[in-house]
């Protein structure tokens, strides 16, 4: 009898050790970085990934869920990693707890098995701008943790059916259209004879992106913008909300069938989509490169910020941040630099370590 005992509680002691030694991390925030995110998280799994769920995931799925191990920072022990992206403000309003703004819903996430998770706390969230350029900020909030690890770059894009007269648009004429919401193609193009008006396609105002290029114009991070939209007849009428992605803004923008030209506010891969991105212009004069970005010529561009839920665990933070512990996390070994590495052989985005330039603030002064 004593020996079933000893060897019962030696079950339960393993059985304890084991479900101590899982380590899970739940993401959340920005979709604008899904695609690297999932290529710096699989790269740190490595062949020690055992499932992705859903199993047809991509870099372009919404919900997901990572198992494995990740021997280089965890050892043996069991790594699930559950990723749910809402959007860059919505990730820190999670982090923060803070009331969600109406018709928001805190992130769910997946199992392994595909089931339901209705945890809906984050660990990290990704996050297109600084905190204090959303409404979110540390003037009435705590400060986030702050890890930066990518540039993301965004350019403004004409429709399918605008003029290829147009082709540049500087901060003032940005301010305006932002402002009225629509503007004479004259206006952008400097001809005359080009009368029919031009509308703006954009991003509800919890969008990252919407955040950037408005502080980057000029006219505010999170001023009041007027949008318009296509109505089922392809027309345009006032959208009161904005798209929620950047893809239903590429998609409106590639609708042959629209009665008028638009302006878009996209991320550079949605831009891509856009007659095989051949409608993208320049900006204050400046195309946008690679070069010119980390040189400081095109200046439409933000951190990607990976903000960490205050009190969150060394454990789990070391995911981030990695174990050998340098002064930049993008040089360690954990996720900040394997999402470094990726965008190492990107060209829509910029690797962090190349930047020979910095700002303090979304739409801020550039130094070299």
């Amino acid at each position: 009898m004593k020996l079933k005992n000893l060897l019962l509680l030696s079950g339960l002691v393993g059985w304890a050790t084991t479900a101590q030694a899982q380590v899970v991390v739940y993401l959340t925030g920005s979709t604008a970085f899904r695609a690297q995110t999932y290529a710096g998280i699989t790269n740190l799994y490595g062949a020690n990934l055992t499932s992705v769920t859903p199993a047809n995931a991509t870099g372009g799925t919404g919900k997901l869920t990572f198992t494995g191990t990740m021997p280089t920072l965890y050892g043996a022990q069991t790594v699930t990693i559950k990723a749910s992206y809402s959007g860059s403000v919505e990730g820190v309003v999670n982090l923060l707890n803070a009331p969600n703004p109406p018709g928001v819903v805190q992130p769910t996430y997946l199992n392994v098995d595909g089931t339901p998770d209705n945890n809906s706390v984050a660990d990290i969230a990704l996050c297109d701008v600084f905190q204090d350029t959303t409404d979110y900020n540390t003037t009435i909030y705590p400060a986030l943790d702050d890890t930066t690890v990518g540039v993301v770059c965004f350019q403004w894009t004409r429709s399918v059916v605008t003029t290829n007269s147009v082709k540049n648009i500087s901060h003032q004429q940005a301010q305006q259209l932002f402002a009225s919401g629509t503007v004479p193609v004259s206006f952008l193009s400097g001809n005359p004879a080009d009368t029919q008006l031009i509308y703006l396609a954009g991003r509800y105002k919890l969008s990252g992106t919407r955040l950037v290029y408005q502080a980057d114009s000029g006219f505010g991070a999170n001023g009041d913008a007027l949008l318009y939209k296509l109505s089922s007849t392809n027309t345009p009428v006032q959208d009161t909300v904005g798209f929620t992605g950047g893809g239903a803004v590429a998609t409106l923008l590639n609708t042959v069938a629209a009665t008028a030209p638009f302006l878009g506010t996209v991320g550079t891969s949605d831009s891509a989509t856009i007659n095989g991105g051949a409608n993208a212009l320049t900006f204050a004069g400046a195309p946008f490169t690679l070069e010119n970005v980390r040189n400081g010529i095109y200046s439409l561009w933000s951190y990607e910020h990976a903000f960490v839920r205050p009190g969150l665990s060394a454990t789990k933070v070391k995911l981030l941040r990695g174990s050998t512990k340098p002064t930049d996390p993008i040089h360690s070994n954990g996720l900040a630099k394997a999402i470094d590495d990726v965008l190492g052989t990107s060209t829509l985005n910029v690797q962090l370590s190349t930047m020979k330039v910095s700002r303090n603030s979304d739409g801020g002064v550039i130094s070299p």
